[in-house]
């Protein structure tokens, strides 16, 4: 259970990060599953077991990061980070231009009703 926690607290601060950088950039643009939006963005079966899969290699190597480094927080931070971004640029790659183009008119649509609702 504990490890859990820090899984979720390390994909949480991994998150938070990315969010921080440009949201132009490709990496912070996947930071939820794309599968909760999948009818919106038509992905087929394919695209969503690949997604899926994807997913899966993530959360293992969030996991194999704690074991390997649990003793050391940057490192356990950047190895996150990293794992991150390259489940971001590969659930990207998947995605079709009109997919892509649909992602990122709802990104920022959300980013706009963020900021709208904190001021």
């Amino acid at each position: 259970m504990k490890k859990l926690i820090v899984i979720g607290g390390l994909t949480v601060l991994s998150t938070t990060f990315t969010m921080a950088q440009d949201a132009a950039n490709v990496e912070s643009l996947i930071q939820y599953d794309p599968l909760f939006w999948k009818d919106k963005l038509k992905l087929d079966d394919d695209q969503c077991l690949k997604i899926r899969e994807i997913n899966g290699e993530y959360y293992q190597n969030l996991f194999s990061a704690y074991r390997e480094e649990k003793g050391d927080v940057d490192a356990l931070q950047e190895l996150a980070t990293k794992s991150l971004e390259q489940r971001n640029q590969e659930i990207w790659e998947i995605f079709h231009p009109k997919q892509r183009k649909r992602w990122k008119k709802m990104w920022h649509a959300n980013a706009s009703s963020i900021h709208t609702n904190e001021s």
